[in-house]
């Protein structure tokens, strides 16, 4: 009897932790993606679905649904709610598409968009961040593919992908780009000007023979450049 008694006990713990993540991930929505002009309402209920504590570090987790980036390691941060919804929005990710996310880190940005139905590429230069958000996906069960490597090659093996996802800042687009965007594909991330804060983009290849992109910028938000995008290479703006 006091087996099962202890045992009530675990239970109704691990379930009052489970309605309080839940009561954080709505409260996440409502305060601060809502008011904020994200009105997508699959990317809202991606995000109130997904538990984001999972994605960062353990002695983290309490703060895992605050308005600010969280350090995870060398440099690196989960990114704000309210950017990662930004950066969603302006992806405009749809059911059956391809998508690239470079910088997945632990695995939150990928893991929303196979939740909204896309096949996920998820590319990564940190095996340890790898390998937390690759148990994170396995965890539930979404279609994420892991690639270890360095995140200015992309993964040609998987190209052409209809959305490019850079989970972070980056200085100017690398080649691959060009190479592994499909037709009329979007490219999102945040561009990083000397001197100035990072800002939010979205590229979409114009309806031409130029093969050039067209860019389009949102709002600043303060997140660090991801390793190896640090140098212009191709783009200038």
């Amino acid at each position: 009897m006091i087996l099962q008694a202890g045992t009530a006990t675990l239970a109704e713990k691990k379930e009052t932790e489970a309605e309080m993540w839940v009561e954080a991930r709505s409260l996440m929505v409502d305060d601060q993606l809502r008011p904020t002009e994200i009105t997508n309402p699959l990317i809202l209920k991606a995000m109130r679905s997904l538990p984001r504590e999972l994605c960062v570090l353990p002695q983290q987790q309490a703060a895992a649904y605050a308005d600010t980036s969280l350090p995870l390691s060398a440099g690196r941060v989960l990114a704000q709610p309210l950017l990662t919804a930004r950066l969603l929005q302006a992806a405009d990710p749809q059911k059956g598409e391809r998508a690239l996310v470079v910088g997945a880190g632990t695995g939150y940005a990928a893991g929303l968009l196979a939740s909204l139905g896309l096949s996920v590429t998820a590319l990564e230069s940190d095996s340890a961040l790898a390998a937390q958000g690759q148990s994170f996906c396995q965890q539930l069960g979404l279609n994420v593919t892991w690639n270890i490597g360095p995140l200015d090659h992309g993964v040609p093996d998987n190209a052409p992908y209809d959305l490019i996802y850079f989970d972070g800042a980056l200085c100017a687009l690398p080649e691959f780009c060009t190479r592994d965007l499909a037709p009329k594909g979007r490219i999102v991330g945040l561009l990083q000007k000397a001197g100035k804060l990072p800002e939010i983009f979205r590229a979409r290849e114009v309806s031409d023979e130029t093969n050039s992109l067209m860019f389009t910028f949102l709002a600043e938000a303060r997140v660090p450049v991801l390793p190896g995008l640090e140098a212009e290479r191709q783009f200038t703006f």
